[in-house]
């Protein structure tokens, strides 16, 4: 009988054998978890702050979840990477919520972000909770920004986030398995770029005045 597929194996990085199947996506993963940390450490009590500090913990959560889902490749490993990336985007938009508004996130808001959490979890919705909930904090972050002060750090600083993004977006859609930039035994892998580069990008918004 044929072994089943590591439950990541469309992210390119070659399978090994053990507990951290793709050594390079799971230890890129680490950098939400640090990413989250700054932001948990650099949130203050202005307006919004308690938002902006659940989206460091969010991400502390999701860089956790990315090393199960790219380490032991299990299918709990899988549940709790898709939870957590929704989680996160779900948290970035009631954090940006607060910010543009400038009140503290509803309580009922607060509970949604585990409901979501939870429908992303189910591999049958798996794919669309993602997709609409990351539209919903594209749009929300767009928003936030478009609501700050105009200041010539703030303008290239949000050019530069852009371009990490955008970098980093090209390395999730052509690095994946039998993509033109997948090289599954190369130490620089496609999809540790789209960790790096979104944590990169998450991290920046900590730089940002409040609305």
């Amino acid at each position: 009988m044929t072994a089943p597929a590591h439950v990541a194996a469309s992210d390119c990085e070659r399978c090994r054998p053990g507990l951290v199947a793709q050594p390079v996506n799971a230890m890129s993963s680490l950098a939400f978890v640090a990413t989250g940390i700054a932001l948990v450490a650099g949130a203050d009590r202005a307006v919004g702050s308690s938002a902006d500090a659940a989206v460091g913990w969010a991400a502390v959560a999701a860089g956790l979840g990315s090393v199960a889902y790219h380490g032991p490749g299990t299918s709990a490993g899988r549940y709790v990477h898709d939870a957590t990336l929704v989680g996160l985007l779900a948290t970035v938009v009631v954090a940006d919520a607060s910010r543009i508004t400038g009140r503290p996130a509803h309580r009922g808001v607060l509970a949604a972000v585990p409901v979501l959490a939870l429908v992303g979890a189910v591999p049958r919705w798996s794919m669309h909770t993602q997709a609409v909930v990351g539209v919903a904090a594209t749009v929300s972050e767009s928003v936030r920004i478009a609501g700050l002060p105009s200041t010539t750090a703030g303008r290239w600083r949000h050019r530069v986030a852009g371009v990490v993004a955008g970098a980093g977006a090209m390395g999730h859609v052509l690095g994946r398995s039998g993509g033109p930039w997948c090289r599954p035994d190369s130490r620089l892998q496609p999809h540790a770029l789209w960790h790096a580069a979104m944590a990169v990008t998450l991290g920046l918004r900590a730089l940002d005045p409040p609305s």
